[in-house]
């Protein structure tokens, strides 16, 4: 056995992949003729470039010779019926990305370490798309670690291993690869793999660590294909299962519109955000049965205001929402990542939410807000319109609670006190998208605490209320804030059925829920969540582009031209460039409707590729 220990890291191929089918056509690899110590049918490949100066030589004139060389090595060690791959340097981006086990160092290592002796670990919450590393001084449990089971992922786990594994290796860091030290001659490498396949079928983490694999991200390039086909045919067949969702908080009182891009054409804006909107821009004559997924996720949708402004765009592809169930599995894809959802923990997350739903004492959502005609959707008209209806209830949208100092804290939407002399606090948000709800959410967290906590917050409160108070008994309606009789209420505006509970939910609102419902818990404080009906018209589209009338008009020589008709915003007679071919070679006298647009210089020009409507 070699006195020293060496860093491995360590790949296990998926069944069927070897030497010969796991590099990548264009790789910068040769494979070894000669080497004395290569286990018995081990393969051997090396990247041996020519060494070269670093760019700061040049970049700072110095004299003085620097090559440095990148050296690396990859070998390929069958194993029972198995492949692995042992990579050296950096060079394991030479494997095709289908072809290897993207939870073999994660599960090793679970099965492997001691829970007890955590040192590190990478989480991600994807719900919040948060990423973060928390790292110990001194060995721990998971729980050190801040990790939620109920809304984060594991991506990797680095820690000390059970005595039983001592002898194997000390130490090791999990996540698609294994990363250990070794104190071994390569004549023994094919044993320790052996061990390693052991632990990597073993579900011994289920009982370590039984929390873990509520959710995993599912980054195996040949599932994703099979998902990403699953998602493409609902799109195709207009599923009620797909969604679309902005991956980001939408503020209503911002009167937000979009657009897609992607098609060609003249630009609509839509008042909502949704895949009717999607399939509207695309129009009936567009084959979807033609569409690939790679077409689907070259399209995009920007967030604009009404006069067709952008502010921030997205890929359509990561805005679409879609859980694909199988019977021990959910997947879900948010963000333009599918991820993999244990059943059991579904059914968890339905029972308990499920029991916290509630009927609505809230009045229907009718209360658009009219821009040049068109509705746009109103948070704000809607809260004032239920204070000033429904006496009970104070409208407390947009105000600040929090401390001197401090960030804006708004402590709801709308305010009144029950029967029971609680103080119900409303926190409301339109739609049912992820990302909005997230954050609606984590809004009633932090009222709460600070309400529990901070007797100036109680206080600022108090004053907001009597403002407020309009015939209501100002005393009733304080003493519940002095005694922290607090309940929060989530009011979530829809179109979709109230019966349908939590399923109404995405996926990691869900999670998000469950979560603040329960530190709500520990602060002894209830919590109900509701839906309230959304019975406003349907949201138009409308072009962020001016028309006018223009007319097809004989020149010299058998010309013509495409001008303004007098009586409009342009100058009559003006030119109008880039019209089509169809109203170009009308006869003179022909009057067509166009959308136009300012150029360079304040030239007026249209496109051949936007919509026109012939003018009798």
């Amino acid at each position: 056995m070699s006195t020293r220990t060496r860093p491995f890291s360590i790949f296990l191929l998926k069944q069927g992949y070897e030497a010969s089918n796991s590099l990548k056509a264009e790789n910068a690899l040769s494979e070894a003729v000669v080497s004395n110590k290569l286990p018995e049918n081990a393969s051997l490949f090396i990247l041996d470039n020519p060494p070269r100066d670093p760019w700061w030589k040049d970049y700072f004139e110095i004299a003085q010779s620097l090559p440095q060389a990148s050296k690396g090595a990859l070998v390929f060690l069958p194993v029972q019926d198995r492949c692995f791959v042992l990579s050296f340097g950096h060079v394991f981006h030479n494997l095709k990305d289908n072809c290897y086990e993207y939870d073999f160092g994660l599960r090793v290592t679970l099965n492997s370490l001691d829970p007890n002796k955590l040192k590190s670990a990478d989480v991600m919450d994807p719900g919040a798309s948060r990423r973060k590393r928390t790292q110990v001084p001194a060995a721990t449990d998971l729980t050190f670690l801040d990790f939620d089971s109920n809304a984060e992922i594991i991506r990797s786990l680095t820690g000390a291993v059970k005595e039983e594994f001592v002898e194997l290796f000390k130490s090791a860091t999990g996540s698609a690869s294994l990363k250990v030290g070794l104190k071994i001659d390569p004549s023994e490498l094919v044993g320790v793999c052996e061990s390693l396949l052991d632990l990597y079928s073993s579900e011994e983490y289920l009982v370590t660590f039984p929390n873990v694999g509520k959710i995993t991200p599912e980054k195996d390039p040949d599932v994703v294909r099979v998902l990403d086909a699953q998602l493409l045919q609902k799109f195709i067949e207009h599923s009620d299962d797909l969604s679309l969702s902005i991956p980001d908080i939408v503020d209503y009182r911002d009167n937000t519109c979009c657009r897609f891009q992607g098609r060609g054409g003249v630009v609509d804006v839509y008042t909502d955000v949704s895949l009717e909107a999607f399939y509207e821009y695309l129009g009936d004559d567009y084959d979807l049965n033609e569409l690939t997924i790679e077409r689907l996720k070259s399209f995009s949708i920007a967030l604009c205001d009404a006069d067709g402004n952008i502010s921030r765009a997205y890929s359509v592809y990561n805005c679409f929402l879609l859980d694909i169930v199988e019977p021990d599995k959910v997947f879900h894809v948010c963000e333009g990542g599918w991820y993999r959802v244990d059943a059991g923990y579904i059914r968890e997350l339905k029972s308990y939410l499920d029991g916290k739903c509630e009927d609505t004492d809230l009045f229907e959502y009718n209360h658009d807000v009219v821009l040049n005609g068109v509705n746009h959707y109103s948070e704000e008209n809607y809260n004032a319109s239920v204070a000033q209806s429904l006496g009970r209830f104070i409208c407390l949208d947009q105000t600040n609670m929090s401390p001197v100092g401090s960030s804006q804290i708004e402590p709801c939407d709308l305010y009144s006190v029950s029967m029971a002399q609680v103080a119900n606090l409303y926190h409301l948000k339109i739609s049912t998208r992820s990302s909005q709800l997230s954050h609606l959410f984590n809004q009633g967290i932090n009222s709460a605490e600070l309400l529990i906590l901070e007797s100036a917050c109680r206080d600022a409160l108090k004053d907001l209320i009597v403002d407020r108070i309009g015939t209501n008994d100002e005393r009733e309606y304080c003493d519940p804030v002095d005694g922290k009789r607090l309940k929060v209420v989530y009011g979530v505006i829809t179109r979709k059925n109230p019966a349908e509970l939590s399923d109404n939910l995405p996926l990691f609102s869900k999670i998000s829920l469950m979560r603040c419902f329960k530190s709500l818990e520990l602060m002894q404080i209830p919590a109900a969540l509701t839906y309230i009906p959304d019975v406003s018209p349907p949201k138009e589209k409308y072009s962020s582009y001016p028309t006018v009338i223009v007319e097809v008009v004989d020149r010299a020589k058998g010309k013509k031209e495409v001008c303004v008709v007098a009586g409009q915003a342009l100058a009559a007679g003006a030119k109008l460039s880039g019209c089509c071919a169809v109203i170009k070679n009308s006869v003179a006298g022909s009057r067509f409707k166009v959308f136009y647009n300012f150029g360079k210089h304040g030239r007026v020009y249209t496109s051949h590729n936007w919509h026109y409507e012939v003018v009798a």
